[in-house]
């Protein structure tokens, strides 16, 4: 177990018309507090309701967007590139107090407790492979005790942040060491080839790739079924009564 908690921070952008970000955000988020997150948890949003009107111990959410929601015609991985630097880097002077920093996009679930994937971690950076060989910039995690460092040379990458592959460019030209989380933990649905087992079996759902509500109705569904089913249908028998 680490001494010091972790630090999980996401960025939630909404365009017009549409409610995909805070959906998955709200699932996401109570997918983190139903495993027991051993942390604090940090949101920035571009829309002005809160997830939550009752204040959470641990949850901090921020409504920091100029410019409010996204038309319709603007790239999404190109837009948040630059609020998601914003928001890592509003976390510098937290470094020291958090194990890990875990930067993670809107699509990001748990299906169980997170604890064991940073024990006895020695490594700067954690990291998983998309299938076209990418780091997943979607989900990192970087030492507390490192992040100034990692934010430094994030800083020298903003362009390749924009197209999503910042993560490899950076890892690759700086002195951090990195380790891929445990071959399993973390999955990614839409991937070709991906089964629904290993889905089922991850800590970590990433519905990169898929569309807006492919996402939010995949993960509802996940999320529902990790916290709510037994194998005796108790909630379903709960539903009907």
């Amino acid at each position: 177990m680490n001494e010091k908690p972790l630090l999980f921070a996401s960025l939630l952008l909404d365009r017009s018309g549409s409610r995909a970000a805070r959906q998955l955000g709200k699932v996401q988020i109570s997918s983190l507090l139903r495993s027991l997150f051993n942390g604090d948890i940090v949101i920035w949003r571009n829309f002005p309701e809160p997830l939550y009107i009752v204040e959470r111990k641990g949850f901090h959410e921020l409504d920091f967007a100029p410019n409010g929601l996204l038309r319709e015609e603007e790239d999404l991985a190109e837009v948040s590139s630059e609020p998601r630097f914003r928001m890592a880097t509003s976390l510098i002077d937290h470094g020291a107090r958090y194990s890990w920093i875990i930067l993670a996009h809107e699509d990001v679930i748990a299906l169980r407790n997170w604890d064991h994937l940073f024990e006895n971690i020695v490594e700067d950076v954690l990291v998983s492979t998309r299938a076209d060989g990418v780091l997943d910039s979607g989900f990192f995690a970087v030492r507390g005790g490192v992040y100034e460092r990692f934010l430094a040379k994030w800083s020298c990458w903003r362009e390749s942040a924009a197209r999503g592959d910042f993560l490899s460019e950076v890892i690759s030209t700086s002195a951090l060491t990195f380790k891929e989380f445990e071959r399993g933990e973390v999955v990614r649905p839409f991937e070709e080839g991906v089964g629904v087992g290993e889905m089922m079996e991850a800590a970590v759902v990433h519905f990169e790739g898929g569309k807006g509500e492919e996402k939010t109705k995949l993960a509802f569904a996940l999320h529902m079924m990790r916290t709510f089913g037994d194998k005796d249908g108790l909630f379903l028998d709960l539903m009907e009564s």
